[in-house]
């Protein structure tokens, strides 16, 4: 980690002594008590909400804050984008996002616990955590300071100051100390994973009110130093082992700070573990090359064009053929767990291509789902990568666009037309 990066950080979310801030808490309703904010067109209804049967967490529908030919973007030069509103699974709207200048992060279910951002006024901005049946509680924190870390767990700073850990299920607030780093992503995509009993702390050598340099560890809940400071980066958290770097070069280890495994510099690691294994890259040739390494070190697989995680332990496995690139589905042992071939016609869209529910897909398109099928056979964005059971597009039928809403097999649950 750069200084300038960890200075950054640091004053990010360093602490003074500071009252826990009250966490609004609202069920299946809108609040009333917001800041006034512009006049949103277009929001949905209740009616216009068709749910089939077999939905089982809430999802989001998006809808036009204001039309795109509206003037003020062309006068401003401003990129129209849409809004969301948060819907139960019975097709009640639940919450909406208003008045934000660019488009708010919406976070997928980890664990039962999702998050979207809804406004920004006055260098502060309003986070709604929702759970899986539709519950949702509202946040306050200093411009975009709010991350999920692990399931219930979130991490939020109320003022440029003061950061807490929150329980989204006890509802409770503990305030972390100056030795405590949680970095928050500027895109909220908790690309660092963490075990929230045992998390990194940093011991820094100051002198003259500089950081000459600094080392992490490893503590818990109740302060307890699991690991003393020795290492320099913190990279993520599975299955027991963190992901560390120790001058420069990737290590795993145990809550105590043991070593497991410290792979060769030869490979760039490029995940934590998954399923007893772990992703590594390399190049020969120019030509880029992933495997699977397993916990003594030694490869798990033969080399593929791409691999890349799934939510079921299992892996996508991307292959280069004189056809062009295929992909199926691997498990640790680099066993094929899928009998068809998926076509990748694109292969700039290699190491975009993610599996969620039962679609294959970029950060912008559906490529097939798992029966190797198009649900969507016209020309589509997506809006927000999909969620586990419904997936929001802007799409085009007959000449004419929309923004909707599908279950992924695409049936229809919500639609309205862009003018």
């Amino acid at each position: 980690m750069k200084k300038t990066n960890y200075v950054n950080i640091m004053f990010a979310l360093s602490l003074t002594l500071s009252i826990v801030p009250s966490v609004a808490h609202s069920e299946n309703a809108i609040r009333s008590d917001r800041p006034e904010t512009t006049v949103l067109k277009y929001v949905p209804t209740d009616k216009e909400i068709q749910v089939p049967l077999g939905l089982t967490e809430p999802f989001f529908v998006p809808f036009a804050g204001s039309s795109p030919n509206d003037p003020y973007y062309k006068e401003f030069k401003q990129k129209w984008f849409p809004h969301f509103a948060l819907v139960s699974p019975t097709g009640k709207v639940i919450d909406q996002q208003e008045a934000l200048l660019y488009p708010g992060y919406i976070s997928p279910l980890q664990n039962g616990y999702g998050f979207f951002h809804i406004i920004t006024h006055f260098g502060n901005s309003s986070f709604i955590i929702f759970d899986q049946q539709g519950n949702t509680q509202e946040i306050t924190t200093y411009n975009d300071y709010l991350t999920q870390i692990d399931g219930e767990w979130f991490l939020y700073s109320p003022t440029s100051y003061t950061s807490y850990l929150y329980n989204a299920r006890t509802k409770i607030s503990k305030q972390i100390t100056d030795e405590e780093l949680f970095p928050i992503s500027s895109e909220h995509t908790g690309e660092k994973t963490f075990d929230i009993h045992h998390y990194p702390f940093v011991k820094r050598n100051v002198k003259d009110g500089m950081v000459l340099s600094y080392k992490f560890g490893l503590k818990d809940m109740n302060g307890k130093i699991h690991a003393k400071p020795f290492f320099d980066e913190y990279m993520g958290y599975s299955e027991g082992l963190h992901r560390v770097k120790i001058n420069g070069m990737t290590h795993f280890i145990t809550h105590e700070g043991k070593v497991v495994l410290k792979p060769s510099r030869n490979y760039k690691v490029e995940s934590n573990f998954h399923s007893g294994v772990f992703i590594v890259s390399g190049k020969k040739d120019n030509e880029e090359f992933y495997l699977l390494m397993n916990k003594k070190g030694t490869f798990a697989s033969k080399k593929y064009a791409f691999l890349k995680e799934t939510s079921d332990g299992q892996f996508i496995a991307v292959s280069k053929t004189k056809d062009g690139y295929f992909f199926q589905k691997i498990n640790a042992m680099d066993k094929p767990t899928t009998t068809l071939p998926y076509k990748l016609d694109k292969p700039e869209q290699l190491k975009q291509l993610k599996q969620t529910g039962k679609l294959f897909h970029t950060d912008t398109q559906i490529i097939a789902d798992v029966a190797n099928k198009q649900p969507f056979p016209f020309p589509h964005k997506l809006l927000t990568p999909p969620r586990r059971e419904t997936v929001s597009m802007e799409y085009t039928v007959g000449g004419k666009k929309y923004i909707g809403t599908f279950t992924h097999d695409g049936t229809k649950i919500y639609a309205r037309e862009l003018k």
